[in-house]
């Protein structure tokens, strides 16, 4: 039996239509690409969606610090924490300064040093008192160490040293442990060193004892004078 031959624009119009077949596969295949690249960089993926794609992270947190929280522990009732025993910090001296045209009236306590260049009238205990040229001070004062340059007036205990310069008056009831005057310096009043050791007095032994010593002698003397007459 005899076939007719295939024509040539047959052939021509079958490889058209095949290449236009992979023409729209590859059409659908980078829209598909592109569609995928535009998804939002923070949606999450929907159930059933394979497609892979990865999470951009935006300048401005690239760019954000790194906050780092430190974290002390807290020390026990023996004064040790997680880290070691916790050193006690020093309290810082205490300074007080009262200054020219200043009046102070009142109690100081707890005062490492106090200089006094104005007027005061208070109970002062503190450490070391130093009253200036122009300083004013009544009431009473129990210290360890004084330098008295202006005028104090009242009672003052000085454990240590008491210090009193060229310029410097104190009136009152002075107790001190050591005292230091430069000529010009006056004190009046009852004053008196500390420590010191009274001698104790005779007591009435001895005083028995002398009184005995002193009849006998008596009683020696006019038996000899008896014995002369006879």
């Amino acid at each position: 039996m005899f076939k007719r031959p295939k024509s040539d624009s047959g052939d021509r119009s079958h490889a058209e239509r095949t290449s236009q077949k992979n023409t729209s596969t590859e059409d659908q295949s980078s829209s598909a690409q592109r569609a995928s690249s535009m998804r939002p960089i923070n949606e999450q993926k929907a159930e059933g969606d394979d497609t892979p794609y990865s999470r951009v992270t935006p300048s401005y947190e690239a760019r954000k610090p790194t906050v780092r929280t430190l974290q002390t522990s807290p020390s026990t009732s023996n004064g040790t924490g997680g880290t070691g025993s916790s050193a006690e910090a020093t309290p810082p001296a205490a300074n007080l300064h009262v200054g020219r045209g200043l009046k102070l009236e009142g109690k100081i306590q707890s005062c490492d040093s106090l200089v006094i260049e104005g007027d005061v009238q208070a109970t002062i205990e503190s450490g070391s008192l130093t009253v200036s040229e122009t300083g004013d001070v009544r009431g009473e004062a129990t210290v360890d160490e004084a330098e008295i340059t202006g005028k104090f007036d009242g009672t003052l205990l000085v454990r240590k040293c008491l210090t009193i310069t060229s310029t410097g008056r104190v009136t009152g009831e002075v107790r001190y442990g050591e005292l230091k005057v430069e000529q010009g310096g006056q004190m009046s009043g009852d004053i008196q060193a500390e420590g010191l050791e009274v001698k104790p007095s005779a007591s009435k032994n001895d005083k028995k004892a002398d009184d005995k010593s002193g009849k006998s002698d008596k009683d020696d003397k006019s038996s000899d004078a008896s014995a002369a007459m006879l």
